[in-house]
């Protein structure tokens, strides 16, 4: 079974602690055709990660730097090949500072991760965490789940 099958069964948000696995993964997808856009986010916060997705992206000059404007350009968001991977390094840095936008961002993946795949189109999210006890539910109706070499508290080291 292909990789991306395997891990959007349950969902298009997948969780990282360990960077060694998150690079694992990133290798894995990119062989399997998809684009992938990395953001290290330990320097977000609400005045600024709009400017890093839009400019990374290449979101449209009229982008208008909100949640909306980012759900209706990550919606239009198309593929070259098999599909879109966005990988979120530190996101617990981001979270802790502004965890209402970090949790939105990852509900529009899920939410537009369900919808493409009506027409063929696959998005999944990578969020790397250095807090090994971080979790995110009821993204687009369902939980981000840690991969499955990490799903174990033990594996996080807890």
């Amino acid at each position: 079974m292909e990789l991306w099958k395997q891990l959007m069964q349950n969902g298009s948000v997948k969780l990282f602690w360990r960077n060694e696995i998150l690079d694992k993964y990133i290798s894995a997808i990119s062989r399997e055709g998809f684009e992938v856009y990395t953001f290290d986010c330990s320097n977000w916060d609400s005045n600024n990660y709009h400017i890093e997705l839009a400019y990374t992206l290449d979101f449209p000059d009229y982008y208008g730097e909100n949640i909306d404007a980012l759900n209706d350009c990550l919606s239009e968001m198309l593929p070259e090949d098999n599909g879109i991977v966005l990988v979120f390094k530190n996101y617990d840095v981001f979270f802790n500072k502004e965890p209402k936008d970090a949790r939105e961002i990852l509900d529009l993946v899920q939410s537009n991760s369900w919808q493409f795949l009506l027409e063929n189109i696959k998005l999944l999210a990578f969020v790397q965490s250095n807090d090994a006890t971080i979790h995110f539910s009821g993204l687009g109706g369902m939980p981000a789940e840690w991969n499955d070499e990490e799903w174990s508290n033990k594996n996080r080291g807890l």
